[in-house]
Order: structure tokens, then C-alpha cells, then sequence
């Protein structure tokens, strides 16, 4: 499934006269918008699981829930919620659709269960006092003891220094599905670098689908799996990275 062994990498690390990599501080497995059971995870495998779904068209919103059902016996929980804009409807960012859009994603974000939150939100250039606006609105919402983490474009933690401005206690550099620079930056990371920005040191993003060698220590690492988790990837991916 293209993720490394961590005891095969440590051992190939110290062959090469090479630092090991600081173990990861947890694993998280990203449960999309698909059927889902989670319930054969080893204990302490946390679940980021998506709850809501929203779409801005122009100045209104289009929500809803879950669809698929989701099975986990993971004491931590994290609530995605994703939302896009309508690439054929004009934007229309008004204080009133701010508003509407953080109470919204609070609405689904904080679902029975979960403890803490994630926004899924890519937005170009245009649009970024969008996602930062909408950032700000729900960290304020929440108690302080509730964290809020968002997951960024792995090349937004390179070139762009806007993140600074981002209240998310956690941001998530999403290492799959690279535009432009994106090998450049996989060959950097796999040589020990680590992202420009370091806001963007606390956590990062793979794939099962998009192998990376290697990835920087010491964080949390988010799996997503563009298909069901099977029994097996999640014991192969476990076995992986699970600290």
C-alpha cells in the first residue's frame, strides 16, 4: 500500500549513519464519505470522520449530513466537516453568509461522539479570507478545552506565509493529490526536510494510494484511504505508523 515500515525505515536510517525519525504522537484514520468500520483499529488509533457536507453557492448554503454509516470503537474522535464553494456561482461573502456558514459548520462539527473538529475547506487565492473568516468564527465558538484542526494544501506550507493568520489549533498539510511542485516537495520531505511554515510541523496528511518513504517525526498522522477501510489496510497501516 506504499507506506514504509517504521522499524524497516529506523533500520535504514542508522545503516546510513542517519537520525531516526521521532515516532509519530498518534494515528489518525480519515473516515471519508463511504460505509465505514473502523471497529477492528488497535486501541489508541484515533477517527477523523466526516459529518457534514456544505456548499456555498453564491450568498446561500447547501448542507447535509452523513450518509454512509460509521462504525469505530475509538475513544477519540474528530468531526470533519467539508465545504466548498460552487466553482459556477459567485461568491458573495457577506457578514450575514459568515455567519450562517460558522453556526453550520458548528452544527455539524460538534456531533454526539466527537471531541474535537476539523474544517476540510480548499479555497484559491480569491478566497482565502473566506476559509480564514470562517476559521476564526468557529474557534471562538468553541470552548477552549475543544480543539479545532484544519487541513491546508500541502503547498500552502511552502510558498504562502497567510496560514500565520489561521486560528486552527492544528493545521494538516494533505501530502496526496500534488498540483504543481508537488514532487519537488515529496523529494524534500523524503531527504528529512520538513514544510517552510511551521505552523504546518504538528500534523500531516497521506494516503494509502500515494507512497512517501518518508515523512517528519514527532506529529500526527492522518491516513485517508480513497476506497472503505478494509481489515487488512487498517492492520498494514497500524503496523505502519501506529506509535
Amino acid at each position: 500500500m506504499g507506506l514504509l515500515i517504521i522499524v524497516a525505515l529506523v533500520s535504514a536510517l542508522a545503516s546510513a549513519g542517519q537520525a531516526a525519525p521521532e515516532p509519530p504522537r498518534a494515528l489518525v484514520l480519515w473516515a471519508w464519505e463511504r460505509p465505514e468500520d473502523l471497529t477492528r483499529a488497535a486501541p489508541g488509533v484515533e477517527v477523523a470522520a466526516v459529518t457534514g457536507f456544505i456548499q456555498i453557492e453564491g450568498d446561500q448554503i447547501q448542507a447535509r449530513g452523513r450518509r454512509f454509516p460509521l462504525l469505530t470503537d475509538a475513544v477519540r474522535r474528530t468531526a470533519v466537516v467539508h465545504v466548498q464553494i460552487d466553482p459556477k456561482t459567485p461568491l458573495k461573502w457577506t457578514p450575514a453568509l459568515r455567519a450562517r456558514l460558522a453556526a453550520t459548520v458548528l452544527s455539524y462539527g460538534r456531533a454526539p461522539g466527537f471531541s474535537a473538529m476539523q474544517i476540510d475547506f480548499e479555497v484559491p487565492a480569491s478566497q482565502r479570507q473566506a476559509l480564514l473568516d470562517l476559521v476564526s468564527d468557529v474557534r471562538a465558538a468553541l470552548p477552549a478545552s475543544e480543539p479545532l484542526s484544519m487541513n491546508a494544501l500541502a503547498s500552502w506550507c511552502e510558498t504562502e506565509d497567510w496560514l500565520a493568520a489561521a486560528k486552527a489549533d492544528e493545521i494538516v498539510p494533505m501530502v496526496f493529490r500534488l498540483g504543481e511542485g508537488g514532487a519537488k516537495l515529496k523529494a524534500k520531505l523524503e531527504a528529512g526536510g520538513d514544510f517552510a511554515n511551521p505552523r504546518c510541523r504538528s500534523a500531516i496528511g497521506l494516503s494509502t494510494d500515494t507512497p512517501l518513504k518518508r515523512w517528519p517525526g514527532g506529529r500526527r498522522i492522518y491516513v485517508f484511504n480513497p476506497r472503505s477501510w478494509t481489515t487488512g489496510e487498517i492492520a498494514r497501516v497500524t503496523e505502519d505508523i501506529h506509535p
